[in-house]
């Protein structure tokens, strides 16, 4: 409970249009490039092969995969 929000509070947030959509995709995403390779570095690949969410959308894996490719 890292914000203080509870998953209602934040669902009115959402539901509002508070948040940016695209803005917060892309965030999870930068996110997530450097925080998986950290984590099989430590040794934790938990999601090895499975889909990557986002904020509000889910990439493939493959897709996922060769947006890393092309960086």
């Amino acid at each position: 409970n890292v914000t203080g929000l509870t998953v209602k509070d934040f669902e009115l947030l959402v539901s509002l249009g508070v948040f940016n959509s695209a803005l917060m995709n892309d965030a999870v995403y930068k996110f997530k490039r450097y925080e998986d390779p950290s984590l099989v570095y430590m040794g934790v690949d938990r999601h090895s092969g499975q889909d990557i969410g986002l904020y509000d959308t889910v990439l493939r894996r493959s897709e996922y995969e060769a947006i890393l490719a092309e960086e």
